[in-house]
């Protein structure tokens, strides 16, 4: 299954868990779930469990924006 994620604006520093990388997938697991950015649909996290990464944003190495995990 493929959940795309919220875009949001970035956050204020100190005020939100914001993971960076130059590459995707950041995340991989072994579950049942592709998490894809909100704006480009890049894949940021392969295979993870619903629930598994919870209330942090990822900036997406391919388009810039920042994702927000519920």
């Amino acid at each position: 299954m493929r959940i795309k994620l919220k875009i949001i604006p970035k956050p204020s520093e100190g005020t939100r868990t914001v993971i960076e990388s130059k590459v995707s997938p950041i995340f991989r697991g072994d579950g049942e779930s592709d998490y894809i950015c909100g704006h480009c649909k890049a894949v940021l996290a392969e295979k993870i469990r619903r629930g598994q990464i919870k209330n942090i944003v990822v900036h997406c190495p391919k388009c810039g924006q920042y994702s927000e995990f519920p």
